[in-house]
């Protein structure tokens, strides 16, 4: 069995005067049955680290590929172990934060078919996956829950903030 160490998941958020929203991604019909029997869900960002690359070059790339892009980039001080039937591997993935400026979200149709801005509380209700669930409280409890995030954790700034 494979082992893929450089999996991460990102918590895509942005700051609205009513507080904090997350994207959620549901997957597609495509998805689901090809991977999943069936089954849809809702999900993050998530994806690979390539050879060379930062991880902030990696969730960079990820985010473009949703027309966003991070203005501040953290670490969530999370990380969990899955078997991931879709590549066949288990999967260390570690899990971090991205702020991101308003914008339009571009989808990937084969990949998912619609997406959500959520405060935390509905983002816990609307994921059923633990390493998802504790990641969030991680995020909600080092970054976007508290009035000073913590700045140990901030990774990347961008240039123009």
């Amino acid at each position: 069995m494979r082992f893929a160490p450089n999996v991460f998941d990102v918590w895509v958020f942005r700051r609205h005067a009513e507080g904090v929203q997350f994207l959620l991604l549901h997957t597609s019909m495509h998805k689901a049955a090809r991977y999943f029997n069936g089954g849809r869900f809702w999900q993050i960002p998530s994806n690979t680290v390539d050879d060379g690359e930062s991880i902030t070059e990696a969730i960079g790339r990820v985010l473009t590929g949703f027309g966003l892009r991070p203005k501040r980039i953290w670490a969530g001080e999370h990380a969990y172990i899955i078997y991931n039937r879709r590549f066949a591997e288990m999967q260390a993935i570690g899990v971090y934060a991205a702020e991101v400026r308003d914008a339009e979200v571009c989808l990937d149709p084969a990949e998912h078919s619609e997406h959500a801005w959520l405060p935390f509380e509905a983002c816990l209700e609307r994921v059923h996956y633990r390493g998802l669930k504790d990641g969030l409280r991680s995020v909600q409890e080092y970054i976007t829950g508290v009035e000073h995030p913590a700045k140990e954790l901030c990774l990347q700034v961008a240039a123009d903030e």
